[in-house]
């Protein structure tokens, strides 16, 4: 059983996830972006459960710049792709100014780089890594397999309706729209989709409905 609860954080409405196990409480928190003391009281609300990690899909400021408070309340390790630290969330605490927001805490080192195929654990919950790059040049998604229906964190490679951004740095359309019919669109219909910005919703409405794929 799996407990999921959406934040819904800063200028940019970013969602971040709490995933927790049922049976062990062991918790994720996916894309912990601006507004880390709300992520911080709902923790605590749920009775501070123990969290097992911190993922980051990938490495833009609105998903990754929570990470720092995060990790120094619970001392969980933050894990991200490798490519998307080097060329996105080690500078990431700089970026809100060009919202007209101020600078944040840099985000910390990564404790665990997360790449393709890998799999992972919290609590009783089996989580595959796999690549939905485009919108980001090394972004990730988390499917987490050990549920029915399966459900993807999918950051911002989709959403419901659409797909990620590909007018910025390091984004590359075509590449975006392989990684999503070669993994998102590959998967059973009932899958569950929770996207980094917006509702959620499931592959099966996204291959009837979507116009950009």
């Amino acid at each position: 059983m799996v407990h999921i609860e959406k934040l819904t954080l800063g200028v940019l409405q970013a969602n971040c996830y709490l995933v927790q196990c049922a049976a062990t409480r062991q918790t994720a928190v996916i894309d912990p972006g601006l507004e880390p003391e709300r992520i911080l009281a709902r923790l605590h609300a749920l009775g501070d459960p123990p969290v097992a990690a911190i993922l980051a899909t990938h490495g833009h400021f609105d998903h990754v710049v929570g990470v720092r408070a995060i990790k120094a309340q619970t001392g969980a390790p933050f894990w991200i792709s490798r490519e998307e630290w080097e060329l996105w969330a080690q500078y990431a605490h700089t970026h809100p100014v060009y919202l007209n927001l101020p600078p944040t805490e840099p985000v910390p080192p990564p404790d665990r780089f997360l790449a393709e195929g890998e799999t992972f654990c919290i609590g009783a919950l089996e989580f595959e890594v796999i690549a939905l790059r485009g919108h980001a040049p090394d972004h990730l998604g988390f499917l987490l397999k050990s549920t029915r229906p399966m459900r993807l964190f999918c950051g911002d490679a989709i959403f419901a309706g659409s797909i990620g951004r590909t007018d910025i740095p390091y984004a590359n359309l075509a590449t975006l729209r392989e990684h999503l019919h070669m993994r998102v669109m590959s998967l059973p219909d009932d899958t569950i989709l929770h996207p980094g910005h917006g509702p959620d919703t499931t592959v099966g409405v996204e291959r009837a409905t979507n116009p950009y794929l």
